[in-house]
């Protein structure tokens, strides 16, 4: 691929993912390979069952997706009987155990602590017992393994991460070493590099003891190395390294957010599923589907659009809908200061449906729009006329220093869109919206650091450009 050259279609955005992750992958591999040969090995379990014990952990973790059990039931034949813990709510092991082993507060399951140096066959005995009830889906290997964690496998959490504090007892300079080797070709040296998960500065401070069980163990069916085989001081320092790395900044995920409010599909260069959102009304439909054809088409891209049900001023049909057609939905400005998990939860649950669209990141980063990204553009639009309540004069500047660069001096210089004026004058809540966000899938800068007066101001300019391209 050409240096700078950029694939313009999902498909080719996947491709392209797939190749790197294939990549980053086998470079970690290299990577840990190296610094086994280079390190002295840890108290010794027998080799043969160190991969199986990692398995197990990855079963302790989510056994679910681990085993893939979306691919390995056949779908034609009746869904077995589920009883016990594998059929109450998650039915994790971790969701009753915890990520230390000694048993999470809320839950009944208690300390497998005990279970370390006994008999793995006594605790296949209980994984499938009444109680427990995992034999319907696990086979005697998925026991074996799950089992064989259980008793060989787990570490004492206590001698390194602090119970209070949850600070690793490691060193981070020592750590570094591992995390830039092993960790950063598919994390990103700063660990924001996968989408699918939360950057691991703040996940490893919030959750340390989740990160020190994927670090000894792996992702579950996914592609992440175990490091077991290094000694479980190593992997203190490194997770000591990974907790000093950053957060993601909030205003980076609100002004991405807000752009994929605006179309997802092009900020995140992923496709737009066939036909309507399931949500669209009945109503909103007939004079698509009367048109047919590229018609219909774009009027079903468009139901799958945030800002289509909740509109550009983010109060839905109480908005402002400027003599056009108002979104049929509540407005999202009710949710403005909600947890963003609460909302992440709201945006993947089967009524919306974007958890299968978008990444773990894209939803985060929608949420937090939704959360701290709103603003009132109430007081800055009138009502009646759409017209800016600024002083635009005052603003000319900064619009010929920062707008003008793209757009040109009047507003026209971008042939691909309308002029300037008439796009402002004629949707004037999206225009602000857009200033403050950018576009989606372009380089334009968000002006959100700058405030709504001036991105208000600005506005009150441009709409007096000319609104015809000469």
């Amino acid at each position: 691929m050409p240096q700078g050259h950029r694939p313009r279609t999902a498909r080719g955005v996947r491709r392209m993912m797939r190749v790197r992750r294939a990549t980053r992958v086998a470079a970690a591999g290299i990577a840990l390979a190296i610094l086994a040969a280079l390190l002295p090995p840890p108290a010794a379990v027998a080799d043969e069952i160190v991969s199986a014990i990692a398995r197990g952990g990855r079963l302790y973790d989510d056994w679910r997706t681990e085993l893939d059990l979306h691919t390995r039931r056949i779908s034609h034949l009746p869904a077995p009987d589920i009883t016990g813990a594998a059929a109450e709510g998650e039915g994790l092991c971790v969701a009753c155990h915890g990520w230390d082993y000694h048993g999470v507060p809320w839950a009944e399951g208690g300390s497998i602590a005990d279970r370390a140096g006994t008999d793995p066959a006594d605790v296949v005995a209980i994984l499938t017992d009444a109680t427990h009830g995992y034999g319907t889906y696990m086979d005697e290997t998925d026991l074996r393994d799950l089992a064989l964690f259980v008793t060989r496998g787990q570490i004492d959490m206590t001698r390194w991460i602090s119970i209070s504090s949850g600070r690793a007892k490691g060193e981070a300079e020592a750590g570094s070493v591992y995390f830039q080797s092993i960790c950063a070709g598919c994390h990103g040296a700063d660990g924001m590099a996968v989408e699918e998960m939360p950057p691991l500065g703040p996940f490893s401070r919030d959750e340390p003891w989740h990160a020190m069980h994927i670090m000894m163990n792996g992702h579950p069916n996914g592609s992440m190395p175990p490091l077991r085989v290094l000694d479980a001081s190593h992997l203190a320092d490194a997770l000591a390294y990974m907790q000093a790395l950053p957060s993601r900044p909030v205003i980076a995920a609100v002004v991405r957010g807000g752009r994929l409010y605006d179309t997802w599909s092009v900020e995140a260069g992923r496709s737009v599923p066939e036909g309507w959102h399931p949500l669209w009304p009945e109503d909103r439909r007939t004079e698509a589907e009367a048109a047919g054809g590229a018609a219909l088409a774009r009027a079903q891209a468009r139901s799958w659009r945030c800002v289509s049900c909740h509109g550009w001023d983010y109060r839905g049909r109480d908005g402002m809908a400027m003599g056009g057609t108002p979104p049929p939905f509540v407005g999202i400005d009710g949710k403005a200061g909600a947890d963003p998990a609460a909302l992440a939860a709201l945006l993947t649950d089967d009524a919306h449906g974007y958890g299968r669209l978008l990444s773990r990141r894209d939803i985060m980063d929608l949420a937090t729009f939704v959360s701290v990204g709103q603003v009132d553009m109430a007081p800055w639009i009138h009502p009646d006329t759409g017209h800016f309540l600024a002083d635009g004069a005052a603003f000319e500047g900064h619009y010929q220093t920062i707008c003008a660069t793209c757009h040109g001096p009047d507003g026209q210089a971008i042939r691909t869109m309308p002029p300037v004026g008439r796009a402002v004058a004629g949707e004037p809540q999206r225009a602000l919206h857009s200033v403050f966000n950018g576009h989606p899938g372009e380089a334009m800068p968000p002006l959100r650091a700058m405030g709504i007066e001036t991105a208000a101001g600005i506005l009150s300019f441009a709409e007096t450009l000319p609104p015809r391209k000469h």
